[in-house]
């Protein structure tokens, strides 16, 4: 069984699929995945050659928060960027799967935003309330003009909500998640 997640950012999807690890459930992590290819040496050279050395930080690795900052200010940034990444990190997803014997929970951010839904047994979306996301993001170091354009640049929670087969409620403690995927888990295994 494969089971897409998805949610906000900020709802505390690595928390979820934390606690699905707990379960047995192999993790496949989508934006770890787009880190590993966003550091592989062939993805650099393009980076450099498109944005120059500002992209990379001082150890030549590239600068996350540079990036991030230039492809959330200009769409066509953020095309080519996902241009770059998207059909690597598919095809890692790919081959993270392929055990049938296990069973996978693949974390994807953008699920609905890039339409990924097909092949998955179900679809969870993690939700909290909008004050606990912002807070969740402030606490991590980003400004609130960061979260507000990373929030504006991904499908309203609500619509994400509605699309899934089973929505996680994260406004409260990681007991209360855990006790959600517990019970989802033993849904599912029984059907």
């Amino acid at each position: 069984m494969v089971i897409g997640l998805t949610g906000g950012i900020g709802c505390g999807k690595s928390a979820a699929a934390a606690c699905f690890a707990e379960f047995g459930f192999n993790v496949v992590d989508a934006d770890q995945l787009a880190h590993q290819v966003l550091e592989s040496a062939g993805c650099v050279s393009q980076l450099q050659a498109r944005w120059g050395d500002a992209c990379l930080a001082k150890d030549g690795r590239p600068d996350r928060r540079w990036i991030a900052a230039k492809v959330f200010a200009d769409p066509a940034e953020l095309a080519f960027l996902e241009g770059l990444t998207h059909p690597e990190v598919a095809r890692l997803r790919q081959l993270a799967i392929l055990d049938a014997k296990r069973h996978h929970v693949v974390e994807i951010p953008l699920l609905f935003e890039k339409n990924l839904t097909d092949g998955f047994a179900s679809i969870v979306c993690v939700a909290c309330s909008e004050e606990a996301r912002r807070s969740r993001l402030l606490k991590k170091g980003l400004t609130d003009e960061e979260v507000s354009r990373r929030v504006a640049s991904q499908m309203p929670l609500s619509e994400k909500v509605k699309r899934s087969d089973v929505v996680l409620w994260n406004d409260g403690d990681l007991a209360f998640l855990r006790e959600q995927v517990a019970a989802l888990v033993s849904r599912l295994k029984v059907a």
